[in-house]
Order: structure tokens, then C-alpha cells, then sequence
């Protein structure tokens, strides 16, 4: 049967065709099930035409890829440590939130090392002072033994006098370098507490999320003791794990790979790839890592990826949108479009084999499917085969 054929009976005949049943001795249940059977009939072949959309199969060139799996990961994951000891005065971030590059997350108490610093910064005054009085001396030794050389040569002064300014000279000068390396040395120490000084004052490396905090205000932490974990945002990574057979279809083609990222549903092209060149003697697997754009910061660390890896050349193949395929548990299927011999579309049931993902695309084998042919895409979730269809605008 078919439903768009005009119904051979009415109710009207069913009445009269029971009635005559009952003349005949047919039995009353018999009587009940004719009329039941063909009243349910009528019904179907008046039922009204099941509104769809189609789109077109396709023929393209493709590439052959072969389905794995995997998970994202961030870029950068880090336990921002403290490098210096002390107590936390204040915690500027907490679990959940968003950091920038060099944002403040902590505050430790610096007090004690502002005063070292203040005291450092004393001393080399104090040097700088003495250093001062050591050239003025320096000068004048200068002056005499110059003085005194030239009273030696007119025979006017004696060798010990000659030489008590010579010696007096040169402890002139190693008093100024002395004074020298003193303010060199303290301007240093200096250096050193400004930059534990600045180690006190935690800050972001990266722009991150963070998403554990380790320490609260009043808690005093040792180096290297972690203050917060941050994951890094924008750019994420997708790392998938490749049967070792595919090793050298991915280093011959895999320069760009589209990955689903099943928790977003969205399908995201790699910016980048790398290859991981060891494989797990375990699993028999290597690393492929794709660096995906993550702009909107909706792609988190863990979410499991499905991606389709390229192992051969082009070559062409029938396409069909993603959302033409049903699957009935193991078998995949599509409903082509087709004209009865009264005119009518009548949706068929076209089993498919789907080979992998093409972009927005699924590509399958089917002897009975060809490039042209008009797929369902919408309205084929409860459709039955031999249906009466309706067709919308594609747009």
C-alpha cells in the first residue's frame, strides 16, 4: 500500500461490508477484526504528508582518515610557588577566576626585608662617604711623592723619605679600592633584596584560570610551597593517541586535522601539529598534538576529542551532511528521496557504511546511493520508510 492512493473503502462501506458479514455467519469477533483492520487502513492512507529537507549527495575529492580519540589538554599548567619565605597577608584570586600576565595573586609580608634593604642602602651611603675621604687622601699622596721625586733628583730630600711617600701612595690607593668594593658589594646586596622584595608579591606568569588554591591569609609558606594551580586560557591543545601503523600516513599528511571536541560540539582545525616520536610499547600507540583556537575560552582541559587522521591521497568519494546518517544501534542509514509511479516523494531507506568525517560532512559507501541523489536532513528522526514527504525549501 501506499499512502498516497485514494482508500478503496469509506466507513460508510466498512458498515455496510460488516453488516453483510453478519448475514453470512461470520463469527462477531471475525466481524470486529475485518473492520478494525481496514478502518486502520483508511486512516494511514489519508494521513497527511511528513514535512522534510533535503540536501544533495555529493561526489568529492577527499582524503581517506581513520577515526581516534583523545583529550584536551592547556598549554600551560602551573603551581605558582612562593620563592621566598614569609606569611600571607593577602590572597588577590581565587578558584574559578581569571588571571592576566603579571596580575598579582598573593602578597607576602615584606617588612623585614624593606628594612634589610633600608640598612644595605646605609651602608653603601657610609661607603660612598669613605670613599670620598680615601681620594682626598689619595691626592695629597699623590702630591708629595711627586713633590719629594723631584727633591730626589736635586739631592734634597733622602731615599727613606722618597720611599715612606711611595708606600704612602700605594696605601692611598688600595684604601679607595677597598672603599670601591664596598659600595660595589652593598649595591649588589641592595640588588638582591629588591628582587626578593619583588619575589614577595606573587604574580600570574601566564593569562590563566585558576582552579586551586592551596593557601589562605595568615598562613606562612616555605620556597617553593605552591599558592594557587593555574591552566592557561586561549589556545588549546587536543592530544590524541595514533595507532603506531598510522605513523607514516601522519607524518606524510597530517598537516592540518579537525578535531570534535564532544563535551563544546564543535568541530575545531588544528592551527598546528606535532608528533610525539615515542610509542608506548604497551598500547602500541605515539602522540599527535594539535594546538586548536580557543577564543571564547568554551574548551577546557579534559574534555575528550575524537579527530580524523589523513592516511592516504585524494581521491573521490560520495559525501553526505552529517545530519542525513540515522543509526539504528550498529547500522547507519540515510532516507533518499524517490518518485512513486503517481508522482508523489516517498522517502526510502538507504543503508550506508560511514567511511569517516569530511569537514561538515560524512563519507560513506552505498550501492544504492549515488552523487545527485536528495537526502533527508531534517524531519527524518520518526520517519518510516515508503512515507509521503512533503518538501521545504531547502534555504
Amino acid at each position: 500500500m501506499r499512502a498516497n492512493k485514494t482508500p478503496r473503502h469509506t466507513e460508510r462501506d466498512l458498515t455496510r461490508m460488516t453488516r453483510r458479514a453478519a448475514t453470512r455467519g461470520t463469527t462477531l469477533s471475525a466481524q470486529l477484526g475485518f473492520a478494525v483492520v481496514l478502518m486502520i487502513a483508511t486512516r494511514v492512507y489519508a494521513q497527511a504528508p511528513t514535512p522534510v529537507r533535503t540536501e544533495a549527495v555529493t561526489a568529492e575529492r577527499v582524503q581517506e582518515h581513520r577515526r581516534v580519540t583523545g583529550s584536551l589538554q592547556a598549554v600551560a599548567r602551573s603551581s605558582v610557588a612562593s620563592q621566598e619565605a614569609g606569611q600571607v597577608i593577602n590572597i588577590l584570586t581565587d578558584e574559578g577566576r581569571r588571571v592576566a600576565e603579571g596580575e598579582v595573586i598573593a602578597q607576602l609580608d615584606a617588612r623585614r626585608l624593606e628594612a634589610q634593604l633600608a640598612e644595605t642602602l646605609s651602608r653603601v651611603e657610609r661607603a660612598e662617604s669613605e670613599l670620598a675621604e680615601r681620594q682626598s687622601a689619595l691626592a695629597f699622596a699623590e702630591f708629595e711623592n711627586r713633590r719629594l721625586e723631584n727633591l730626589r733628583e736635586g739631592h734634597e730630600a733622602s731615599e727613606r723619605e722618597s720611599m715612606v711617600a711611595t708606600s704612602e701612595l700605594g696605601a692611598a690607593r688600595a684604601r679607595v679600592q677597598a672603599a670601591q668594593r664596598a659600595i660595589s658589594e652593598g649595591q649588589h646586596q641592595a640588588e638582591l633584596l629588591r628582587i626578593r622584595l619583588d619575589d614577595m608579591t606573587v604574580r600570574a606568569p601566564f593569562d590563566a584560570r585558576v582552579v586551586s588554591r592551596h593557601v589562605d591569609p595568615g598562613e606562612w609558606i616555605e620556597p617553593g610551597e605552591p599558592i594557587v594551580t593555574l591552566v592557561s586560557t586561549g589556545d588549546i591543545e587536543a592530544r590524541l593517541e595514533v595507532p603506531e601503523r598510522f605513523s607514516e600516513s601522519v607524518a606524510h599528511y597530517a598537516d592540518r586535522i579537525y578535531a570534535d571536541v564532544v563535551g563544546a560540539g564543535q568541530t575545531i582545525p588544528s592551527t598546528d601539529v606535532r608528533i610525539i616520536p615515542d610509542v608506548d610499547p604497551k598500547a602500541r600507540s605515539f602522540s599527535v598534538i594539535l594546538t586548536l583556537d580557543n577564543p571564547d575560552d568554551t574548551l577546557t582541559p579534559g574534555m575528550s576529542v575524537v579527530a580524523w587522521i589523513p592516511t592516504t591521497d585524494e581521491a573521490e568519494q560520495l559525501t553526505v551532511p552529517k545530519a542525513a546518517v540515522t543509526r539504528n544501534g550498529k547500522d547507519a542509514f540515510v532516507y533518499r528521496t524517490m518518485q512513486d509511479e503517481n508522482g508523489a516523494t516517498t522517502a526510502t531507506k538507504t543503508p550506508v557504511t560511514v567511511l569517516f568525517d569530511w569537514q561538515d560532512r560524512v563519507v560513506v559507501a552505498a550501492d544504492s546511493l549515488q552523487a545527485g541523489d536528495n537526502v533527508i536532513v531534517e524531519g527524518n528522526e520518526r520517519l518510516m520508510p515508503g512515507a509521503t514527504l512533503a518538501l521545504a525549501n531547502s534555504e
